[in-house]
């Protein structure tokens, strides 16, 4: 699974959003920004990924690993 990620600290969380805004508006400027953030609102529903690792187990996946995080970005795998 690779997935957008919160933070479930409120201080990481503003920082890690500001940072990837940051970033997007090198890509294309603050109406890109914009567009993007503005699709995860409509489009995601973006959760802390201890949140998402703790959903695993409680619906039975046995092992899990976090294969890769970067930003807000995470990619991790559950085997039953």
């Amino acid at each position: 699974m690779a997935d957008v990620c919160t933070f479930d600290l409120p201080d990481v969380q503003e920082v890690m959003w500001q940072r990837y805004g940051d970033y997007l508006v090198t890509l294309g400027g603050e109406a890109y920004r914009e567009k993007v953030f503005a699709y995860i609102d409509k489009e995601d529903s973006p959760r802390s990924l201890s949140f998402q690792l703790e959903l695993l187990k409680a619906t039975g996946f046995s092992h899990y690993d976090v294969l890769h995080r970067n930003s807000v970005f995470a990619c991790y795998v559950g085997a039953k």
